[in-house]
């Protein structure tokens, strides 16, 4: 078992292990067995919004992540978030869960990534991510697992980024300081900000930005002006800072391609 961190980044550096394995367990949601999966540890990214971060990915642990999304398995990483498939609703999930989650479950199963108590000293984990961009739940709700694992992974980075539709349930109450509440409309926004969270709101392309919000300065109509990995403006209700808004890229895309027709 490695049980220093000089070790620990030269053998993900050397890509011995893929990532590391968060968490297996129940889920907070419903009690089904889940993991959380942290990858990109040591690797830069081409994703031109958010740059090199730690990714995350929370999935049922017996279930493809494709298959969970045809079945209703996915509710025990996604909750009752409204973009869900299974919903039917005219916004969508932007993630492919056939390509990233699924190549991660992939890999879990083949054992590739490091377990801590097993392949590692689990008192390493806050300084594997140190000094790091953390994105926290690419793809998963992160109330479905503990928050103290989140809290533990993120001690030490430079910056993270977190969502989380469970705002409003008390399996939510924990990520206030580490996530933004995702709200889905104007109302929800009011709500969570009674609360104390910050939000985080996907607009319809056409309509208007509150008066409590800021437009995404990562995002196209933001300008790109920063990307996600230095920004730290969704982060929760660690800082004072405006709710934060962005355009959907589902229909801004539509609406694209019909103008171009």
């Amino acid at each position: 078992m490695i049980d220093n961190i000089e070790t620990m980044r030269r053998a993900l550096k050397r890509a011995e292990f893929s990532g590391v394995v968060l968490y297996d367990g129940p889920s907070k949601i419903d009690g089904a067995p889940i993991i959380a999966i942290a990858c990109r540890i040591a690797d830069a990214s081409s994703n031109a919004k958010t740059g090199a971060m730690v990714q995350t990915f929370i999935m049922r642990k017996y279930t493809a992540p494709h298959v969970a999304l045809k079945t209703g398995e996915d509710s025990s990483v996604c909750g009752d978030c409204p973009l869900r498939p299974i919903h039917k609703g005219a916004t969508r999930c932007y993630v492919r869960v056939y390509q990233a989650p699924l190549s991660v479950w992939n890999a879990f199963h083949r054992g590739r990534y490091a377990i801590p108590g097993l392949d590692f000293d689990a008192a390493l984990l806050p300084a594997i991510f140190e000094g790091l961009a953390f994105r926290i739940g690419r793809y998963g709700d992160p109330a479905a697992i503990p928050s103290r694992i989140w809290k533990k992974a993120t001690g030490k980075v430079k910056n993270r980024t977190g969502y989380t539709h469970q705002w409003s349930k008390k399996i939510g109450a924990g990520l206030k300081n580490l996530c933004m509440a995702s709200a889905d409309n104007e109302s929800d926004v009011a709500s969570a900000t009674a609360k104390g969270w910050r939000t985080f709101r996907v607009r319809k392309y056409d309509a208007p930005t509150l008066a409590t919000e800021s437009i995404c300065p990562a995002s196209n109509e933001g300008g790109q002006r920063t990307q996600c990995d230095s920004c730290g403006l969704c982060k929760g209700s660690t800082i004072a800072a405006r709710n934060i808004v962005i355009a959907d890229h589902g229909l801004m895309d539509a609406r694209r391609r019909a103008s171009n027709n």
